[in-house]
């Protein structure tokens, strides 16, 4: 993958003045405000404070592969949603934020409490494991570690009387086709969207870049918020080049809503939370 690293104009990181910023975050507060239908847009960098590298960045994955080092994708054992994860779920709580479409398979959003029917996790979720014969899904307390290569098998049994299906883990990579169900209600968000937020994403990876432009041509306004430029800058109506837990913080004091901080529900032992999440996940 070190073929889709940034070359060294793109992975440049630019950052907004203080009273740039400051205004820029009073006009986002107006926009989601008096938006009817708020998506939220998460790329792997809003991870990077919880310990799990991003890609692009000077420090990602794969800019570390075109460098020949191998770096390993977290550098903690159980992260824990970051205070951007934790702003979306009281944005959401507070019926400001509709919907979720996250190109990341961390499982923080679904950890840090955000509803299986609120979130399009594009690329899947490494905590979870599908049977291959009978479709059953696992949500499992931790990541899952081991997968073999093309099979994706865990090596788990499914539990399932009669069944014995091997188990899949659920996320997927480069030239692997998503679930039709899970694009789509990603695509139908989109079309009734009319702010967009896209918080670290490079927006380049198909078919989650394809996503920005659906609804443009009906007045939806386009804000991003990353380090580097994307292809889309010239489209949005705002830009912001900040860290996302400092836009994130700033937002929530315009707004006067409180992040609360994580806490661990142990959701995969929740049997009334796994049997919503078995029904509502869209990633099946």
């Amino acid at each position: 993958m070190a073929c889709t690293a940034f070359n060294d104009d793109e992975i440049t990181e630019y950052f907004d003045a203080p009273d740039e910023l400051d205004q820029k975050i009073k006009t986002l507060a107006q926009f989601i405000r008096v938006a009817k239908h708020f998506v939220v847009y998460t790329g792997a960098g809003i991870s990077t404070s919880a310990g799990i590298n991003d890609f692009r960045g000077p420090s990602g994955v794969w800019t570390a592969r075109a460098r020949g080092i191998v770096l390993p994708s977290r550098t903690v054992p159980n992260p824990e949603p970051t205070l951007t994860h934790m702003a979306c779920v009281e944005l959401m709580r507070k019926n400001y934020l509709k919907f979720l479409i996250s190109q990341n398979c961390d499982g923080l959003h679904l950890k840090s409490s955000i509803s299986p029917n609120k979130i399009a996790e594009l690329h899947g979720n490494s905590n979870c494991e599908a049977c291959a014969k009978c479709g059953k899904i696992y949500y499992r307390e931790s990541h899952i570690r081991q997968c073999e290569n093309k099979t994706w098998l865990t090596g788990n049994i499914c539990a399932i009387p009669n069944c014995n299906g091997r188990l899949r883990c659920t996320t997927v990579s480069f030239s692997q086709s998503m679930p039709d169900i899970c694009l789509d209600k990603a695509k139908n968000e989109s079309q009734l969207c009319d702010l967009s937020l896209y918080m670290r994403t490079s927006m380049r990876v198909s078919p989650a870049r394809d996503l920005p432009s659906m609804n443009l041509e009906s007045g939806q306004k386009m804000v991003i918020v990353n380090l580097q430029k994307t292809p889309y800058d010239d489209l949005c109506e705002l830009r912001i080049f900040a860290r996302c837990n400092n836009v994130m913080s700033m937002l929530m004091k315009q707004l006067d809503l409180t992040i609360s901080p994580y806490i661990d529900l142990k959701l995969w032992s929740n049997e009334q939370w796994l049997a919503d999440f078995e029904q509502n996940w869209t990633f099946q």
